[in-house]
């Protein structure tokens, strides 16, 4: 009787809780309209600033949701992305595991890199994906409000950022087969690429990724130099091929521990659809063994990816999407999916793409079979 008591208790709380997340949202949708009609007659860091109070105003609020709104590992993370692209129907994968998923708003990101620019071509670019972003929340707001929370995760997350910061620099210089000590030393030690690429420990080369389509059969020269051609940076145009080296790793690592300190500090997994952030945090998992829980969600933030890799976008998004949500929740497909991976010998020690590809598909399209 005691038990049904506190269940019952911690029902209502949670029914309160998620009331007020709700009239959040729509307070943030509100916010956000002013800055879309804004955008072009303000200056841009006036709205990132309004954007910036918001949140730090229901800080509280939305950390006690972090703790208390789901389940350990329950709650899915759209992370490492500049948007969430619900017209190209990114949110049907998104919403097949876990009970509540949360967009991981950039904007918060944006506000950083507006102070600290010098580029003038930069932050003229910036405004353009500042106005992108407000249209793309918008559009989460005003079509899956009910299913997709919009929070600026890991600006609320309360972790130090000189420890984020501490860590990636260290990944960086460790990078060295003569380690750096400091930023001064790096800076003073190398200027070209191919500077940087003799002085790179035997086979890191390999394991550095600049951007979405790079090769890493190729030799990295190559590959900086395309990439410093068609990257837009907030640095100055005569930057040399060291800071631009230092900027681009240092922001991958800094993102992969943020992301990894955020998602274990509150039991969340990340959903992550860019390739290059999801590699770079399989590269750190590996030297941070002590983690909580990390093999256990790691293995399914893994199948996440995948599976938004793999998904057929083309079929299922011609099925309503609360039907498709629907479906999914009652055909138990999350469930089915790692028991049938499980059966098969894999997991994060064993991984096969193929293999889990081939057991989503089946298990997603038992679930529509007789629909």
């Amino acid at each position: 009787m005691a038990f049904l008591i506190i269940l019952t208790k911690v029902k209502k709380v949670n029914d309160i809780l998620l009331h007020e997340i709700v009239e959040l949202q729509n307070n943030y949708k509100a916010v956000l309209a002013r800055a879309a009609d804004n955008i072009f007659i303000e200056d841009t860091h006036a709205i990132l600033d309004e954007i910036n109070i918001f949140w730090y105003r229901y800080k509280k609020l939305v950390q006690c949701a972090f703790k208390y709104l789901s389940k350990p590992y329950r709650t899915y993370v759209f992370t490492a992305a500049t948007i969430l692209d619900i017209n190209d129907n990114e949110h049907y994968p998104f919403l097949c595991f876990g009970d509540y998923h949360i967009w991981d708003d950039p904007i918060y990101s944006y506000i950083q890199m507006a102070i600290e620019s010098s580029n003038e071509k930069f932050s003229s670019e910036l405004q353009e994906l500042v106005q992108a972003t407000i249209k793309d929340n918008i559009e989460i707001l005003n079509n899956v409000n009910d299913k997709i929370f919009i929070f600026p995760i890991r600006m609320i997350s309360g972790i130090a950022k000189e420890i984020i910061h501490k860590a990636a620099h260290k990944a960086f210089f460790s990078l060295f087969s003569d380690p750096p000590k400091t930023m001064e030393e790096y800076i003073k030690s190398f200027h070209t690429i191919d500077e940087i690429t003799l002085g790179l420990r035997k086979g890191v080369e390999k394991m550095i990724i600049l951007s979405e389509d790079d090769d890493s059969t190729i030799d990295l020269q190559k590959r900086f130099d395309e990439y410093k051609s068609s990257a837009s940076l907030p640095l100055q145009e005569d930057a040399s091929d060291a800071l631009i080296f230092w900027f681009t790793l240092f922001g991958y690592l800094s993102q992969a521990f943020d992301i990894m300190l955020t998602c274990s500090g509150y039991h969340f997994i990340p959903y992550i659809r860019f390739t290059v952030a999801f590699k770079y945090l399989l590269i750190l998992s590996g030297n941070l063994r002590d983690v909580p829980d990390l093999d256990m969600w790691l293995f399914k933030s893994s199948v996440a990816h995948v599976m938004h890799k793999s998904f057929d976008k083309e079929k299922y998004s011609k099925v309503d999407f609360d039907k498709f949500v629907q479906t999914v929740k009652l055909s138990n497909f999350e469930q089915r999916v790692f028991c049938a991976l499980n059966e098969h010998g894999i997991s994060l020690e064993n991984p096969s793409v193929q293999e889990t590809v081939k057991h989503l598909n089946e298990q997603l399209s038992a679930c529509f079979v007789s629909k």
